[in-house]
């Protein structure tokens, strides 16, 4: 992957999608809206990798989807990790059931504000509606088992 240096910038993760034979790897990138998350799909870790939700118009998770009850806190995305099935190191996620996403957002601060003093603060994304990961559930209807 080429492209400017916001496009790619950092919190790589790759994941296993149980009953899929695929795999999904998310890239933190920055837009005119803050940090989002990009994604992408491939049938091994050494594969090709096809682009799933992949813009910032288009985000795996980012000001674009994002929404709050209440207020919007954060207007970024940053250093995030899918909730997933199971604690050990194949980190497969389940996309039949709703996608979970810890994040990192930043609160309103003043522009001069020092790195170190930034008012981070943790968030939990839930999708509330089909999203390309859930697109890839078998159910058994299907004739595979989820």
């Amino acid at each position: 992957m080429a492209g400017p240096r916001d496009d790619l910038f950092e919190a790589s993760m790759h994941y296993k999608i149980a009953g899929t034979g695929q795999y999904l790897t998310v890239i933190e990138a920055i837009g005119p809206q803050g940090r989002y998350f990009r994604s992408w799909v491939s049938d091994r870790l050494d594969g090709e990798w096809r682009p799933l939700a992949d813009t910032v118009s288009d985000p795996f998770a980012g000001a674009d989807n994002v929404t709050f009850d209440g207020r919007a806190w954060s207007q970024g995305v940053s250093h995030g990790e899918l909730i997933r099935s199971g604690y050990d190191q194949t980190l497969t996620i389940d996309p039949c059931k709703p996608l979970q996403f810890l994040y990192q957002g930043l609160e309103a601060h003043e522009p001069d504000t020092d790195y170190i003093n930034l008012p981070y603060r943790l968030g939990l994304l839930t999708a509330d509606s089909t999203n390309p990961v859930s697109r890839l559930c078998r159910t058994a209807d299907e004739g595979s088992a989820p």
